[in-house]
């Protein structure tokens, strides 16, 4: 596996990891959820190290290859992107966005009011700049709204290891700022009985520190490689070569490999793993770090977060997760056992893949039933068609059926590409409106890689039932230069939305400019008595005097303005 690929999978694992759970017993689901994560992602490597080629291992591979292609394809894609993001991870920036922009209702055209509002928004630009330190947690940032030459608007703020600050010119021309660790004095201030931290922390972190350590994949890798490999007997694979797959009025020659397990083989197959992981101490360990790294980060400001900071009783509620989940799913059975079927290329990559799994619960009642396709199809000349289909309903579709399909048509011409993208979502749920939410977008890309690359996106939104009669269009035009080498990336956004509403008709312009740079320091403003006001020394003549002199401003600024 190559060092892109890992870094990939470092990040996908952190990623997921952000939602963790914000109550001190953590729901099973996460517990699993986060436990199957860490398995697969450890133990899918594994197979593309198998060389002979029975039908289990071929298919065990293949699912490897695509994993493998599909991070590859990833990283010539967006590698630019990936790496200017993987130094902003490390190093100080700037940025500096302009956003501009209009709006007009053809209802209110006529209006004098509302052409005085399109007016002053036509005019009016709002920038926002920011500086941060990835490793000395700290930052700073700024808010300005410019109307016409009037700045309307101007907010600053900070944060470093000792202190937190903000300015606002329409309450007074100074920051005020409060030294972190006199939290616990300023908030007995405004409420005499407070007993909570006298200290304010802000213990940020980074998706880096929640990556898995070489050492703690290997033993995910070692360990459930060989479980998956072991436990899925060959029986269960067949493999037919050289079968026709039709698509698109074209005729390919693939491979089809079949997994598939009886109703009993299915659960005894789940009940072992989820057994395995119930007993790996060293998997528990290695979630319960990570659990109290994200709690830790806000404990602070959520009581709730707070109490998931000590890893011993995470660790103890994991555990107890993946056991109460242990004794329940032998209750549960698998009616139609469990069947994934791929077409795979003669590179070993799947082009199409189906998976069908029921469920019933410790009742018989019917759980669910669900199915995953995929495709990944090449044909005609230098055209793609890619596919994803997840649906989950009950055996009749009576309760409950919920479908989302996901559609991408690629065609490539040199540097240049067009794109089709469809989405659609239905839900029907009993004693409920049935929702059908559709997307699509058609792009034209110039540039194969996004270190210099223009779009043009023309999108359409069907909210359905949620709002009728209502039409949602636009389009986007986009242009980024990005040179990870140089430490810049650079974005352009002009953005169009109509909207078609049952009695009346509205159109937003948006304009987005943004530029970022990597840098050796960041500019973080100092701030003390001298030049600012401590909050812990605010008086009442002090919050009379700020709040008329607000007053005022605001008087002030209408009048620049042209409301007055």
């Amino acid at each position: 596996m190559s060092d892109q690929d890992q870094n990939t999978t470092r990040r996908e694992t952190a990623a997921s990891l952000e939602t963790a759970p914000a109550s001190k017993k953590m729901p099973t689901k996460w517990i699993i959820g986060l436990a199957v994560l860490f398995v697969l992602i450890g133990a899918a490597v594994t197979f593309g190290y198998v060389f002979s080629k029975s039908p289990k291992q071929l298919y065990l591979i293949s699912e490897a290859n695509t994993y493998k292609h599909a991070t590859e394809e990833i990283g010539m894609k967006y590698g630019e992107s990936l790496a200017f993001q993987e130094k902003a991870l490390e190093q100080p920036l700037s940025s500096d966005a302009a956003i501009s922009g209009d709006f007009s209702m053809s209802s209110l055209s006529a209006d004098p009011s509302f052409q005085i509002i399109q007016d002053m928004i036509s005019k009016a630009e709002i920038q926002v700049k920011s500086e941060q330190d990835p490793k000395a947690q700290e930052g700073y940032g700024s808010l300005a709204l410019d109307i016409g030459g009037t700045k309307a608007l101007d907010l600053e703020g900070y944060q470093t290891k000792e202190q937190i600050g903000f300015k606002a010119p329409i309450l007074a021309n100074q920051f005020f700022y409060l030294n972190l660790d006199e939290y616990g004095q300023v908030m007995r201030k405004f409420d005499p009985s407070y007993s909570g931290p006298e200290k304010l922390e802000f213990n940020t972190i980074q998706l880096g520190d929640l990556e898995l350590t070489e050492e703690e994949k290997g033993k995910i890798v070692k360990k459930y490689g060989k479980f998956f490999y072991d436990k899925l007997d060959d029986d269960y694979f067949t493999k037919e070569k050289n079968v026709d797959y039709k698509h698109n009025d074209e005729t390919l020659k693939l491979t089809r490999l079949t997994l598939e397990m009886s109703p009993e083989e299915t659960k005894t197959f789940l009940n072992d793993f989820v057994a395995e992981m119930a007993k790996d101490d060293e998997l528990q360990t290695m979630i319960a770090k990570r659990v109290v790294m994200i709690a830790e980060s806000s404990a602070a400001t959520d009581p709730e977060m707070a109490k998931l900071t000590d890893e011993k009783e995470v660790k103890a509620n994991i555990k107890e997760g993946l056991e109460d989940f242990e004794k329940e799913s032998k209750d549960v059975t698998f009616p139609k056992g469990f069947k994934s079927t791929i077409f795979i290329n003669d590179k070993e990559v799947v082009v199409d893949r189906n998976i069908e799994l029921a469920i019933k619960g410790a009742k018989g009642e019917d759980a669910g039933k669900i199915t995953v396709a995929t495709k990944d199809v090449p044909y005609g000349d230098n055209k793609r068609d890619q596919q994803l289909t997840i649906g989950l309903a009950d055996e009749k579709a009576a309760e409950i059926d919920v479908k989302v399909d996901v559609k991408n048509n690629i065609t490539t011409d040199g540097d240049k590409s067009s794109e089709k993208l469809a989405v659609n979502f239905k839900a029907k749920e009993a004693g409920q409106e049935d929702m059908d939410i559709k997307f699509t977008m058609d792009s034209v890309i110039n540039g194969k890689i996004d270190a210099k690359q223009t779009a043009d996106r023309k999108f359409d939104l069907n909210l359905g039932s949620l709002a009728p009669a209502t039409t949602i269009s636009g389009e986007i035009k986009q242009d980024q230069t990005i040179d990870a080498s140089k430490g810049k990336a650079d974005y352009k956004f002009d953005i169009n939305l109509n909207l078609g509403l049952p009695t009346d008709t509205a159109k937003v312009n948006l304009k987005i400019d943004s530029k970022t740079e990597l840098k050796d320091k960041a500019d973080i403003p100092k701030v003390d008595s001298a030049n600012g006001k401590n909050v812990k020394d605010l008086t009442p003549t002090d919050l009379m005097n700020i709040q008329n002199q607000f007053y005022t401003n605001v008087q002030g600024l209408m009048t620049d303005i042209g409301m007055y």
